[in-house]
């Protein structure tokens, strides 16, 4: 009898979840009809291995901030425990150092000893004159953003996280690091926050500003006095020399900095971490070859192989399928204990860029959005009702207006699926 009762709510559990698979798609489909965008669905089913939901699933899509997992994955592949903040050599009374774009130093990491190493140092400080492999800003941006808090530079000795903070009440403004101060000009109108080519900085006269990030132009030697103005003693910066026998200094955990990429979706990690897998597994600092690879060694058997260019998802030039994320996310969930998994991830109604979105009095929603101007895409994982783990990635490309209403399409989905299965 038991067996018979069992059997049934099988039958029953499985009846109404495919009633909710049917029914999800068929509004999709009508939705679509009425809609001129393009959306991709596929949702995973970790309790029976199969997939449930494939809309579009094998379609590209502009993936933009979805691209920070495949960065986390390979970061976390081929790292472990905590990030080298910089190397050193010591030499009588010289102590050099060079970057190897650890982008924690003075970016709010609490933990990090850099600094505390630096400042207990007697020698004298010289900084290696050594560059990135590529340029600055990553293929695929938009140059114009070049002054928005978003898109900082790359380079091998990041500080401050490449950013000023800025503000403003009344006469008095504030500026961190305060080396730039004197870089910032109060007009009646202003066309820029920035030159595109130099560290000029402008702000509106009549403007009240709490925080404005934006970024500096970089360059090894305003690295050197940046360092120098916070250790309190010159940093002179000096040519590579190959005889140096360097050793590693370590700041922070990398699970700090995975949790930064992806909670709050960091660009300037996204883009770091990548320059550090490309030095580990090629002796370069290139976003470029760290992808190429990850793409080789680390996704073998991804469905539809992307188009990947940059670390952040910063670039239109990325392309990637639902399936592929759902497969990566899948890989992820098999590969890491999901308590520190989902740890990682933002909480729908909780944390991060998900902290007004996709609320619940259980918290079920464990995902990342990626957003740029008429595009939004969430993947990640769904905690059913039952406790059954789903899978999924959702895109919708090439819509207008803002992403409100498509979060509000989803959202419905989302309910679905967690009262359903």
């Amino acid at each position: 009898m038991k067996n018979n009762l069992y059997l049934l709510s099988f039958i029953i559990i499985t009846l109404v979840s495919c009633s909710t698979t049917k029914q999800i798609e068929h509004d999709l489909e009508k939705q679509s009809d009425v809609n001129n965008y393009f959306r991709g669905f596929v949702v995973y089913n970790t309790k029976t291995n199969k997939e449930v939901i494939n809309y579009n699933g094998a379609k590209y899509f502009t993936p933009a901030s979805n691209t920070k997992l495949f960065t986390f994955y390979s970061a976390y592949r081929t790292f472990k425990d905590s990030v080298t903040g910089f190397e050193y050599a010591t030499l009588k009374d010289s102590l050099i150092i060079k970057g190897t774009a650890d982008p924690s130093l003075l970016y709010g990491f609490e933990g990090n000893k850099t600094l505390d190493f630096l400042k207990n140092a007697k020698q004298n400080i010289y900084l290696v004159d050594e560059n990135i492999d590529e340029p600055v800003l990553g293929s695929g941006w938009a140059w114009d953003d070049y002054a928005y808090y978003y898109m900082p530079e790359k380079n091998q000795f990041p500080i401050y996280g490449n950013i000023l903070n800025l503000s403003k009440l009344g006469d008095s403004i504030t500026v961190i690091p305060n080396y730039f101060k004197r870089k910032i000009s109060i007009k009646d109108q202003i066309s820029k926050r920035r030159d595109i080519n130099k560290n000029n900085f402008y702000i509106k006269s009549t403007t009240e500003v709490k925080e404005r990030q934006i970024p500096f132009k970089t360059s090894n030697q305003l690295v050197a006095d940046l360092l120098g103005d916070e250790l309190g003693k010159k940093v002179v910066l000096i040519p590579s020399n190959k005889t140096y026998k360097f050793k590693e200094f370590k700041s922070v955990k990398y699970d700090s900095l995975y949790k930064q990429l992806l909670v709050v979706s960091d660009n300037f990690i996204a883009e770091q971490l990548m320059l550090q897998v490309g030095n580990k597994v090629d002796s370069i600092f290139s976003v470029k070859k760290g992808i190429e690879f990850s793409l080789e060694n680390y996704f073998q058997g991804i469905p539809q192989k992307p188009r990947w260019v940059d670390g952040s998802g910063l670039s239109r030039y990325n392309l990637f399928t639902p399936e592929s994320l759902v497969y990566l996310l899948t890989k992820m969930y098999r590969e890491i204990p999901a308590k520190k998994l989902f740890s990682y991830f933002p909480v729908g109604g909780g944390s991060g860029t998900l902290k007004n979105y996709y609320k619940n009095v259980e918290p079920y929603i464990y995902a990342k959005s990626g957003t740029l101007s008429n595009n939004y895409n969430l993947s990640g994982y769904l905690v059913t009702k039952k406790g059954t783990v789903l899978i999924f990635s959702y895109m919708n490309n090439h819509y207008q207006g803002s992403s409100s209403e498509r979060k509000k399409e989803m959202n419905e989905f989302f309910i679905q699926l967690y009262e359903k299965y």
